[in-house]
Order: C-alpha cells, then structure tokens, then sequence
C-alpha cells in the first residue's frame, strides 16, 4: 500500500517560536476542525524573530519548500512578504493571512487573487479602544500610544488617532531598553500608555505588564492576552480565535482547491478588565464599565 503524501503548509510570522506557542496551538486546531489530521500535514515554520527586514527571505523559502498553503501570520508585513514571494515564482500558492488592517485596502494584496484570511481590524477599533480607557481613566489623563518607530502597524494607528485629535501623542520603543524607558517617563510624566497591537509589543506583554505594574503607569492593550497576563484593560477581537479561524481556511483550501473563503473581518470584540490590577493603581472601575465587560478578571 503506497504511502499516503502529507500536505504541506509554511507558517510565517514576524516573532519568535517560544512567544507564538499558543496561537500556534489554536492555528493546528483551527485546521483540525477543518478535517485535517496533525499525521496528515507537515508545517514548515519560518519565524523573523521581529527582524522585519527578514521577512521577504523567509516567504521565498517557504516557497521553495513548495508549500500548497502558506500561511502569513502576524500583520500585514507578513502578507505582502507572502505576496510577493509568491508572484515572484509565479506559482498556483494560496496565501491566508492575519492583519489587523483590512488588506483590501493595499495595493498588492489587492491585486493579488490568492489571498484570504481574517482581520482583526485593530487599527479601525482603536478609537473605540480609546474612548474606554477615558471612561476607565477620566478625561483629564493623558493618553499617549506606545508603538514600533517606522512601522506600518504603528503609522496606521497614530494615523487613525489623529483623525479624532491631530495633537495626538506618540512615543516610541523598538527594544526592551527603550520599553523600560518609555514607561519611566510615562510615570514621571503621570501619563497613562494606550499599547500598539504590534507584534513586538504582544510578544513582550509579561514584560509590558510588569513594567506597567512596576511604575505604577495605567496601560491599555488590543488583546485580552494581556489581561490574563495581569494587565490592566483590554479591548479588541480574541487573538487565538483569530489564529484558529486562519487554521480552518488552510484546511478547508486544501480539503478543497477550489474553495474560496472570503476573508473574514471578526465581531467579536472584548472587553476585559483587571479588577485587581486597578486597586493597584487606585482606579476604581464604574460599576457601568463592569457591566459592559465581557471578561472580568477579579
């Protein structure tokens, strides 16, 4: 009896295998719902350990590894990796991707008839993320968004805020020393940190959270990842659901080539709040903020 062929997926992301081992494990299962056996699959993963620079290469490597799905994790930064990698080779490679900016919207990916995948639309709900951390904080705490300096990621989101106020602050890190910086001015400063949803920043959120905690510095997140980590409130779509509904559209293409999922934008947005970790910086969260909560961490 001939041995039965595993199909093959590349994984690309821009951290590192250790910070993605649980969206990791929600991606398998997502492909497992879909049909697909772990026995029946082999994944190559390729991880730029946030050097995005590094991106390009790897999506060229996966390609040569002759992948049928490849799956571009991680922003958007990944997905145009993917795409031009792709039609570089001119080769029949589907691309499902997780942003958390609407790829239709570039360009590239646009033009590009291949591509699928989920959006987390954290960019587009930011001024709703926003508006929570002033009902939690009061509206005489300045807020100030913390991103990765040159960025697509942190451009689209500072772009959004200065939609709402075009004196809108910013601060920068691209390393832990200069995290540790910026919440230490943040507290000499009395300022309160509204977190980008960068990768960089997700895969250090133990470290976020304990320099918050710390400095005493108030920190508001895209994931509630963050939450369970001991931070203070999050608002946003659920990271590994996200994660797992990419692992469902590579199953489903590859128990099915002619399948054509339309990239799903998710609704499922949550609230979560730290009871404890707002004692801590003596905020006392309104009872009509609690309501609203959809996760509450006592």
């Amino acid at each position: 009896m001939a041995k039965r062929t595993k199909r093959k997926v590349g994984f690309l992301n821009s951290a590192t295998s250790t910070e993605l081992a649980v969206p990791v494990a929600a991606f398998l299962r997502g492909m497992k719902q879909a049909g697909l056996e772990k026995k029946d699959v082999e994944v190559t993963y390729k991880f730029a350990k946030h050097r995005l620079g590094d991106l390009p290469d790897l999506a060229k490597r996966l390609v040569k590894a002759d992948v049928e799905v490849l799956a571009a994790t991680g922003g958007i930064a990944s997905a145009e990796a993917a795409v031009a990698a792709v039609q570089a080779a001119n080769m029949p490679i589907r691309i499902v991707y997780i942003s958390g900016d609407d790829p239709a919207a570039n360009r590239m990916l646009a033009s590009s008839g291949n591509t699928t995948g989920v959006i987390t639309a954290t960019t587009e709900h930011l001024p709703e993320r926003l508006e929570r951390a002033r009902e939690l904080l009061g509206s005489n705490k300045q807020i100030v968004i913390l991103v990765r300096p040159n960025t697509k990621v942190g451009n689209l989101e500072l772009s959004e805020l200065k939609k709402l106020d075009k004196s809108f602050s910013t601060v920068a890190a691209d390393s832990d020393d200069q995290l540790e910086a910026r919440f230490r001015e943040a507290k000499n400063k009395g300022q309160a940190l509204l977190v980008s949803s960068d990768p960089f920043f997700t895969s250090r959120r133990k470290k976020i959270v304990r320099l918050a905690k710390e400095n005493k510095v108030p920190a508001i997140y895209a994931w509630r990842e963050y939450v369970d980590a001991g931070g203070l409130m999050s608002f946003g779509s659920n990271l590994s659901n996200a994660y797992r509904q990419a692992g469902v559209y590579v199953g489903q293409i590859l128990g099915d080539a002619s399948y054509q999922p339309a990239a799903l934008k998710q609704s499922n947005y949550e609230l979560a709040i730290n009871v404890k970790a707002a004692a801590a910086l003596d905020i006392k969260v309104s009872r009509e903020l609690l309501a609203r909560a959809d996760y509450v961490l006592d």
